[in-house]
């Protein structure tokens, strides 16, 4: 999922103050979703499992587009979060709609960019 981060996030990130995606109005949200679900980011014996990468995202938003940032015509640079976390194979098709549908809400684009992907992890986790 790409989250866009206030400036101020970013630089905080940037400095080591890794704690400020936490305090962010819009990455906030969604890693405390994480953080609360028992599926997402489950490995086992860890949950809320997430990855993190910063960077910029760019979009012109078209006519008819409701953009949070930016306007129509124009391309918008955003300061953006990618925020990566996983699900067991094991959830139901129901139950990843839910997720993906908090993950949804929780975001402040119109239409928010969630790649949804098989993943295969390098081997086993140790029995319990």
């Amino acid at each position: 999922m790409y989250c866009p981060v206030q400036r101020a996030t970013l630089a905080a990130i940037a400095g080591g103050d890794l704690d400020a995606l936490d305090r962010d109005p819009h990455a906030g949200p969604i890693l405390a979703i994480i953080e609360r679900s028992a599926d997402l980011g489950n490995f086992g014996r860890y949950r809320g499992v997430f990855e993190l990468g910063i960077g910029v995202e760019g979009f012109t938003p078209q006519p008819g587009a409701l953009p949070a940032l930016g306007r129509n015509g124009v391309r918008t640079l955003s300061c953006t979060a990618a925020i990566a976390t996983f699900v067991p194979m094991a959830v139901s098709p129901a139950r990843l709609a839910e997720l993906l549908d908090a993950l949804a809400a929780a975001h402040p684009w119109e239409i928010p960019v969630i790649e949804v992907a098989d993943v295969h992890l390098f081997g086993e986790p140790p029995a319990d």
